[in-house]
């Protein structure tokens, strides 16, 4: 899952946020992070790679952290990473470079 990859990239380089994007990750709360990965909206190529928008990935984080410090319940979490969803959708911003995974 691209969130899971995401939040485990981001805590090895601001480890002072693991403790907190931890509960997400341990145990998995997939149905959080599967609503999570879809606000960073990654795609795949003609070639099977994997393209992503860094705005869209600074907001995955950024709804991280603001689930996993409040805790919410499952039903209550996807909820809010919805309404953020739905307000990109109507207040978009202007598009950054996409990024390609590598390896």
């Amino acid at each position: 899952m691209f969130a899971i990859v995401v939040i485990e990239h981001y805590c090895e380089a601001f480890p002072e946020s693991e403790s907190t994007l931890r509960w997400l990750l341990q145990p998995r709360r997939h149905s959080l992070l599967s609503e999570l990965g879809r606000l960073a909206q990654p795609k795949s190529d003609e070639n099977g790679g994997l393209r992503w928008a860094e705005r869209d990935v600074d907001l995955l984080v950024r709804a991280a952290h603001d689930v996993a410090e409040q805790r919410p319940s499952t039903k209550d979490g996807i909820a809010m990473v919805r309404r953020m969803r739905t307000e990109r959708k109507r207040f978009p911003q202007l598009p950054s470079g996409e990024h390609e995974a590598t390896g």
